[in-house]
Formats: C-alpha cells, structure tokens, sequence
C-alpha cells in the first residue's frame, strides 16, 4: 500500500508540473489547445507506463526510447513547430525522469530540477517570443499603393479592411498586371492573438 502511495503521489507531482508547463508557460504565448491536451496526455501515459515498470529490471536506454518513441512516432506525418516539438520533449521529459526516479532520492532535488525547468522555459518563453510578430500574405487589389510614396496609405487601408494593426513591415511580391493584384507580406504585431495565426 506504501508502494502504491508513492506511485501516485510521483503521478500527480508530474502532472501538476506539466500542467504548469503548459497552461502558465506554453500557452499564455499563442499556444494551441490541442498541443496542450497532447502534453498531458502524453505525460500522462509516460508517467503510468514508467511508474509501472519502473520495478523492473530494465536498462536505462530503454526507459529513454519509451518516451522518445512517442515523442516522435505519431508527429512525424504532421506540420509542427520546433517550438510545439521542444514542449512535447519536454512534458516526456519530465514524465519520463519523474516516473523512473528512485524513491529514496532527496526531494528537494525533484523539485529544484522541475522548479529549473519551468523557470527557464519561462523566462526564455518571455524573452524570446514577446515581440514575435505574425505574418500574413494577401492577395490586394489596389497596384496604386504599392508605390513606396504611398506607403503610409497601403498601411491604413490593411488596417481598414483586414483588420491588422500593429503592422511593422511591409513586402510587395509579384505583381499580376492582368488581374490588377499583387501579393504582400504583412508583418505585425499581435499580442492578444486577435483571430490570427501564424500560418499563411
């Protein structure tokens, strides 16, 4: 009964520290529900398989290649970013090396080695993505305010008819004289994640 005690205990340590990872670090920053479900579920079988053999005799790599076969096996055949690739090592990570920790391990180890991770996630969460901007492409119809004098005018009306503000850079792409169009490149802040992504 002890033994199963502390097995839950590590269980809900580790997902109270995915969770913070996710909901308080990841997805304040644009981040997306679905990855956030993904990291504690995958916490969450990782904790479960490797809290359940970690009683028996198995190497180090193998616990290792348990939580890096899910990281990798299902998400190859899908688009995602470094950034969503590094939170999904991560919340592994943390199941995995949780899980398989020794019970008699001082636990102020545990927590100072989690409360490290989580702070440097934080602060590089802050530092780095802050001021990332969003990019869009559009397809616009008026080839008069592409004209570097008319800039000024180009941004108010982006602003006026999509809805984009905040806008910090502007690229005229190709330009078909047939269709009178001409694709931009719209480089803008959004902080609030105002119902755009940053996918094209």
């Amino acid at each position: 009964m002890e033994l199963f005690t502390i097995a839950l205990i590590k269980f809900w340590y580790i997902m109270l520290i995915v969770f913070i990872l996710g909901r308080f670090i990841y997805y304040p920053n644009k981040g997306k529900r679905e990855f956030l479900f993904t990291y504690l579920m995958l916490a969450t079988i990782i904790a479960i398989l490797c809290i359940l053999i970690s009683r028996i005799d198995f190497s180090i790599g193998f616990a290792l290649g348990i939580f890096a076969v899910f990281s990798i096996i299902r998400y190859r055949t899908v688009p995602i970013s470094p950034r969503e690739m590094t939170y999904i090592f991560l919340a592994a990570g943390i199941a995995a090396k949780n899980a398989l920790v020794p019970d008699d391990i001082d636990l102020f180890k545990v927590i100072t080695s989690d409360a490290s991770i989580l702070l440097i996630a934080g602060v590089s969460e802050y530092f780095l993505f802050r001021d990332k901007l969003s990019t869009k492409l559009i397809i616009f119809d008026n080839l008069e305010l592409i004209r570097p004098a008319k800039r000024q005018e180009l941004t108010n009306d982006l602003e006026l008819r999509f809805g984009i503000t905040g806008i910090v850079g502007i690229k005229i792409g190709r330009i078909d004289t047939i269709k009178n169009s001409v694709r931009i490149q719209v480089d803008f802040k959004d902080p609030d994640d105002h119902n755009f992504s940053d996918t094209n």
